[in-house]
């Protein structure tokens, strides 16, 4: 049963849930912070979390640069504040992030780690990344050239929540071909040190699954492949895949990923 749900900031949810689910699942989508929408979630991993018995939340956050990246983490800690108090409640949960969403799902448990909340029970992290360095580097994600006017209908101003029709897709490859992404965010450089998550506090983090491909030309592996530091965690690396490998749903490599994640969560 698909219902949706509206919080007081203006953000919205969609909460996909039987009557024997024990426990929630959080899902934070990707798209750079610039576009992207919680209804991508993929059907495989819907399947999944639901033989986990997860009922799945997958949630709406600010985006860029109609908002800052400290405004977006600032309003996602809040609004998962409100879902503990009305929904989630007493209830075991746990977060899955994709890329962007993968990092904001780390920097939302870094909060609930420095504000004394209580922490998800696991993390399940499809190429996100740990501190924002690379935003400033070239990098080739796309042969199509985004010039100005392309791009000039865009509302950047007005509060969004949400890109269910990706329009905001050439923003987001105009901002990495300009190398505008810092801009985007608003953050400089003490800002950019201070929302990387370090060491210490990754050490704190629950068990944690993480993947990444080796040839991932948007977010380079080397970022996702610190996620290794987690204690208790498992990193599975895929070879030769873009960077937004869950849409290679036949995938051999995908498929044998997706065995691999259902047996860890049984652990």
């Amino acid at each position: 049963m698909k219902t949706a749900i509206q919080l007081s900031s203006g953000a919205k949810g969609t909460l996909i849930s039987k009557p024997s689910d024990v426990g929630y699942l959080l899902y934070f989508h990707g798209g750079g912070f610039i576009y992207g929408s919680k209804n991508d979630l993929p059907e495989s991993l819907v399947t999944i979390f639901q033989k986990q018995k997860f009922s799945i939340l997958a949630l709406d956050y600010l985006l860029a640069p109609n908002s800052s990246l400290s405004e977006i983490i600032q309003s996602t800690f809040d609004n998962f504040l409100e879902l503990k108090d009305t929904v989630i409640k007493d209830s075991p949960f746990s977060f899955c992030g994709r890329s962007a969403g993968g990092y904001l799902m780390l920097a939302l448990t870094k909060k609930l780690i420095e504000n004394k909340q209580a922490l998800p029970e696991k993390l399940i992290n499809f190429y996100g990344y740990t501190d924002l360095e690379f935003i400033q580097t070239q990098r080739e994600i796309s042969n199509y050239s985004v010039t100005p006017d392309m791009i000039q209908s865009i509302n950047l101003k007005e509060q969004t929540w949400d890109d269910p029709l990706f329009q905001r897709y050439l923003l987001y490859i105009y901002g990495v071909q300009n190398q505008k992404l810092t801009d985007y965010y608003q953050i400089s450089a003490d800002q950019k040190e201070a929302l990387a998550i370090s060491p210490e506090i990754l050490a704190q983090f629950p068990p944690t699954f993480s993947t990444a491909s080796t040839t991932d030309m948007e977010v380079p592996f080397r970022y996702s492949k610190r996620l290794k530091n987690i204690p208790h965690s498992q990193f599975r690396a895929v070879y030769d895949l873009p960077h937004d490998f869950l849409k290679e749903t036949e995938n051999e490599q995908v498929r044998t990923l997706m065995t691999e994640l259902e047996s860890w969560l049984k652990k």
